[in-house]
């Protein structure tokens, strides 16, 4: 039997700590405009005309949008310490499905903005022997001001016996 050579991120081997490399996107009116339409936000004050680059600092960003400009990236955390995420690997690959977000505003998203964020580990934890990892993603502007971060919590391992959803065939 051939033994792979990947390493997975089970549930074991996720740590509090762990964190992924940062990330930097620039706030641009193209990006306000394009998450406004793919959300359906008919707000036009997301949906800047093409000359309004100008003023492109006074444009403010949904901030929804950090979830945009300030990714997760879990397979990025776990190759950032040795690992290969679950839904990636080769053999077996298994969802980690969401099961809750909490997000915190600090300061406006502005176009012109560059965010830079990255994601880390800070709880793992077992309710009713279902085993869950919960990911904050902090997110900082040019300045270094914070302007948000989210705490995601996934599903890592359900517990025996527990009905999984199959996946459509």
């Amino acid at each position: 039997m051939v033994e792979s050579a990947e390493a997975r991120w089970e549930y074991d081997a996720v740590e509090v700590g762990q964190v992924g490399p940062p990330i930097t996107i620039e706030i641009t009116v193209e990006l306000i405009s394009q998450y406004a339409v793919a959300v359906r936000n008919d707000n036009p004050a997301y949906r800047p005309s093409s000359g309004a680059t100008a003023e492109r600092g006074r444009i403010l960003a949904m901030p929804s949008m950090i979830t945009r400009v300030a990714p997760l990236r879990r397979h990025d955390i776990a190759a950032n310490n040795g690992f290969v995420a679950l839904e990636r690997t080769s053999e077996n690959p298994r969802q980690t499905p969401f099961s809750k977000c909490e997000v915190r505003w600090f300061a406006p998203l502005r176009a012109g903005d560059s965010i830079t964020s990255y994601g880390k580990i800070v709880d793992k934890y077992e309710r009713r022997n279902n085993k869950f990892v919960t990911f904050r993603v902090e997110a900082a502007n040019q300045r270094g001001e914070v302007v948000a971060e989210y705490d995601y919590t996934c599903i890592f391992e359900y517990a025996l016996g527990q009905k999984q959803r199959e996946k459509s065939r």
